[in-house]
């Protein structure tokens, strides 16, 4: 897989994605991920590329053309599956939509600055719009890092247990079960007998009654 990240800040972004588990996909070649700053498709002498909002109000707009050129540099290079642009109108990010994304070849995200980018741009570009939550950041970045993290983890050969992306919350709309390891016993707090009876259809049956269990208290709408 590819993922191009437009931004006009990648020093923000490349730290998340240059470390541990993003490390090791990358320099395994089960994904790659490329950062382009939008500043050096800016039209402007000054490398400019936000701009004052038509109709007045606070706050600068995100310059059309040098986003415009930038996607279509990538889009002439080869098909891309989704053009994403991160904002809190977007769809709410949940894992059925990352295991869909995780099954593309080519992704482009873009991260918004500033109030947002020209609207031209959301209606002639971008195919899908994510959000991470009801929420406003600065900027996309940090959205795109945590979009970008969620689907590199469900890639073949990212994971040296490929079954553990499996097991993860939300999978099969419930939350994880309580998790152990050693030692046992500490202080007075003991591990549940039954992970330490080495049958394997109990522990699965427990571990199934407790995620049921808490994801009806701490999360009964994934139920519905």
């Amino acid at each position: 897989m590819r993922i191009d990240i437009l931004t006009i800040l990648p020093q923000l972004i490349e730290s998340p994605l240059s470390d541990s588990i993003m490390q090791r996909a990358q320099n395994k070649g089960c994904i790659e991920i490329h950062l382009h700053d939008i500043r050096n498709y800016s039209v402007d002498k000054h490398n400019r590329v936000d701009d004052y909002q038509y109709g007045g109000g606070a706050g600068m707009v995100m310059s059309i053309e040098p986003i415009a050129s930038l996607i279509d540099k990538l889009q002439q290079e080869r098909s891309y599956d989704e053009v994403i642009y991160m904002s809190p109108d977007g769809d709410l990010l949940n894992q059925t939509m990352c295991n869909q994304l995780s099954l593309y070849k080519n992704l482009i995200i873009l991260c918004g600055h500033y109030k947002g980018v020209d609207e031209r741009i959301r209606e002639h570009y971008i195919t899908k719009e994510i959000s991470i939550g009801s929420y406003v950041l600065s900027g996309g970045e940090l959205a795109a890092a945590v979009l970008t993290d969620a689907i590199t983890r469900l890639l073949p050969g990212v994971l040296n247990n490929e079954t553990s992306a499996l097991t993860d919350s939300f999978q099969d709309n419930l939350l994880s079960p309580p998790i152990y390891t050693r030692p046992p016993k500490f202080k007075d707090w003991e591990v549940p007998p039954i992970l330490l009876s080495g049958n394997q259809s109990e522990i699965e049956k427990w571990r199934e009654n407790k995620a049921l269990e808490r994801t009806k208290k701490r999360r009964p709408d994934l139920l519905d």
